[in-house]
């Protein structure tokens, strides 16, 4: 069974610490995302929830409030820096708790949650099949699972405008697999079909939702496009490049996205699918 070892390294090293560190401006970006899927779970007070990937525990806590007194929350993810952040802004909540470990092959207590949640936490796992036969492990015989992922980047103009001013500029590595982990990776309808359904999942739907995302919230431009190439794909090849290079690729994107900038940060169109499912 694939244990997520690169995945596990990426994120509690300098991704995991940036990430930690963007916080409060990552969650500016996400939480409308998030909010969507939340609404679509439907949570009632007194239920279970797994939140798979829960980062700095954003929405840990937007269900903690949901579920309440009677019901609770637990956040999963791989990160020490970010759970780190999470427990600290979850502090005195008896409803919630956080655990550092890798889905796919944590021991979950059977039938200990009613719904599987996550806003873009499930899209970089080895073995996508075994993290969600394991995961469903955990959920009664009802159990049901919500999941905000992206959907594929070429409907992303947040992180496709950059990559194409970039490319103009550097070699770009060669994308990434079908079937290789990444942000993108749920993007296609079939493949999320065909993983839910052979980790025992039915009553697979995705749900498009086109929506308007801030980057860099309150930042000037400058800084927002400082945020953006931080926090993308580019961030990796760019450190590669030198002063010089990464000088013009931040112009040339300062350029191309200064249409998309008001006095709140960057405006910027993104695509995400809602999937929902039940346990088998």
């Amino acid at each position: 069974m694939a244990n997520n070892s690169e995945q596990i390294e990426i994120w509690n090293g300098d991704i995991g610490q940036r990430w930690t560190e963007e916080q409060a401006l990552l969650d500016a970006m996400l939480a409308p995302l998030g909010l969507a899927g939340l609404e679509r779970a439907d949570i009632t007070p007194g239920t279970r929830v797994l939140d798979i990937g829960c980062g700095c525990g954003d929405t840990s806590l937007a269900i903690a409030e949901q579920v309440g007194a009677d019901g609770h929350i637990t956040g999963i993810d791989i990160s020490e820096p970010m759970l780190a952040r999470a427990q600290a802004r979850a502090e005195g909540r008896k409803n919630l708790t956080f655990q550092k470990a890798d889905a796919t092959t944590h021991r979950f207590a059977p039938a200990s949650a009613d719904l599987i949640f996550s806003r873009f936490g499930v899209m970089f796992f080895d073995d996508p099949v075994a993290a969600f036969s394991n995961m469903r492990g955990a959920l009664t015989p009802e159990g049901r699972l919500c999941n905000v992922v992206w959907r594929p980047v070429r409907e992303n103009p947040w992180v496709l405008k950059s990559l194409m001013v970039a490319a103009e500029h550097v070699q770009m590595p060669q994308p990434a697999g079908p079937e290789d982990p990444g942000p993108f990776s749920f993007g296609e309808p079939e493949r999320v079909e065909r993983i839910l359904g052979a980790a025992g999942f039915d009553n697979i739907a995705l749900e498009p939702l086109d929506a308007k995302i801030t980057v860099g919230a309150g930042l000037g431009l400058s800084d927002a496009v400082t945020f953006l190439l931080g926090i993308g794909p580019l961030r990796l090849i760019l450190a590669e490049q030198d002063d010089a290079t990464q000088n013009r690729v931040r112009d040339a994107v300062t350029e191309a996205v200064k249409s998309d900038f008001d006095t709140d940060g960057l405006q910027m169109d993104a695509a995400i699918w809602i999937v929902t499912a039940q346990s088998k």
